[in-house]
């Protein structure tokens, strides 16, 4: 109880990103031989924080190029009460809590937002994704329930353990779905009767520890899809450790004979398609400096939440569905009062929903929407940034009251483009535009007004 150990908080091993360490030879001696298990942190690699501080951000704060271990801090451990008249003393633990870094030689402004073409290349790349986890025969969805507070003065009897796990298919077909005791005494359990399990049936349940070969057993090897990465590999992470260790581990402990679970949770592939969802919306955040995070839906139980996230990738996957989806958005927008707005970029000139521009892409699969285009397909090659090399346009000048719409908008290649916008322009032409734009709009939205 009185040695020293290195804590690390649920190090990403699995993440496809390397994890480094600063300075570990001014380390105390006890600790030293731990961290030097870890490369030294190139020089080059900053924090958001850090880029920030400079007016910078990542070009991808999705995206770590790495994880680095530290700042060390000195979290205290309070003691705990074992059985009446033996109490085990608290003790000191130095934390290096992980967190990502960034190149910052591929830093960007801070106050810049990505362009209309880097942003269509992120929600391509979205959904790329999806389409490859839907085909890979390894993946498999991950959903865990935690009761508890992971805040690391937090007493062993409060801590955050899973109560609950589910394993599904990528089509969310049940693997494994298991209610676990968190072997807390009864006033602790009625915590989780309000997240829809049932206090008897909870303490009848198998501990952690009782089935954690079981599930790296099925994790071991294969893609695994979360809804939030970080928390949910965290809560199996920690629960691990207390399994192996039995002893309270604030923010997760690496010792000599516990790190063992790193190697195990990296036979995995850990992926976020939450993260996906926010780059697939592609809703920008300026505040934070990237695409804003959706929120997590409620769900019954874990169950559930996994077959969530498979009705998500099918969606994401699905192009009348993602057509359908940002239809839906763009007629919001329009109803919120976000169309012909006045903005002011070289002149006045009026908001755009992105909605709508992204649903036009979408429907055109990369080819020219004019009916009369004589080599709508060259269009399909990408851009370096791997957007479709078109052109959206309001078929009714935006400016004089187009509506904002997809059904009113229509993909041309820069030729037909050129045409429509500084060529001879027929009503004919425009009609035509028009009948194929709607044409299409009802194909993929076959309800659609």
């Amino acid at each position: 109880m009185q040695e020293q150990h290195v804590v690390c908080g649920a190090i990403p091993a699995g993440f496809g990103a390397p994890v480094y360490v600063e300075n570990p030879d001014a380390q105390a001696t006890d600790l030293r031989g731990l961290l030097q298990r870890y490369p030294q942190l190139p020089a080059g690699l900053k924090s958001a924080h850090q880029l920030k501080e400079g007016g910078l951000r990542a070009s991808n704060l999705f995206r770590p190029d790495a994880y680095v271990l530290g700042p060390p801090q000195l979290v205290a451990v309070p003691g705990v009460t074992a059985s009446p008249g033996h109490k085990i003393p608290g003790w000191d633990e130095v934390v290096f809590p992980p967190s990502p870094v960034y190149r910052a030689n591929q830093a960007v402004a801070f106050s810049s937002r990505p362009g209309a073409d880097e942003a269509e290349a992120v929600r391509r790349a979205a959904i790329g994704w999806t389409q490859d986890v839907r085909d890979d025969p390894d993946t498999v969805i991950l959903a865990v329930s935690t009761i508890g507070s992971p805040t690391p003065s937090t007493t062993p009897r409060e801590r955050a353990v899973p109560y609950e796990v589910a394993l599904t298919s990528v089509s969310g077909r049940k693997r494994w779905h298991q209610l676990i005791n968190p072997e807390w005494d009864e006033r602790y359990l009625r915590q989780i009767q309000r997240a829809h399990a049932e206090l008897g049936t909870l303490k009848g349940a198998p501990c952690f520890r009782q089935v954690a070969d079981v599930l790296l057993r099925k994790l071991r090897g294969k893609r695994v899809v979360t809804y939030g990465r970080n928390i949910q590999y965290a809560a199996i992470y920690t629960a691990l450790e207390y399994a192996w260790a039995g002893d309270n581990l604030p923010n997760g402990t690496v010792w000599a004979h516990t790190a063992a679970s790193l190697p195990t949770l990296s036979q995995s592939r850990w992926e976020c398609a939450r993260l996906r969802h926010g780059e697939f919306d592609n809703d920008w955040d300026s505040a934070e400096g990237h695409f804003a995070l959706p929120p997590e839906e409620p769900a019954a139980n874990t169950l559930d939440r996994c077959q969530m996230t498979a009705a998500l990738l099918h969606r994401m996957a699905d192009p009348a569905l993602r057509y359908a989806e940002l239809n839906d958005r763009a007629e919001r927008a329009v109803l919120d009062g976000k169309s012909h707005r006045p903005r002011p970029q070289a002149g006045q000139r009026l908001s755009r929903i992105t909605a709508s521009r992204n649903a036009v892409l979408e429907r055109s699969q990369g080819a020219c929407e004019n009916p009369r285009c004589p080599d709508p397909r060259y269009t399909s090659a990408r851009s370096r940034n791997g957007s479709y090399l078109l052109e959206v346009d309001h078929i009714d000048d935006h400016a004089k009251g187009g509506e904002d719409l997809p059904r009113a908008m229509i993909a041309l290649c820069p030729n037909c483009h050129a045409l429509k916008t500084r060529g001879t322009v027929t009503e004919e032409f425009r009609a035509l535009l028009r009948t194929t734009a709607l044409a299409r709009h009802q194909e993929l939205l076959p309800d659609a007004r």
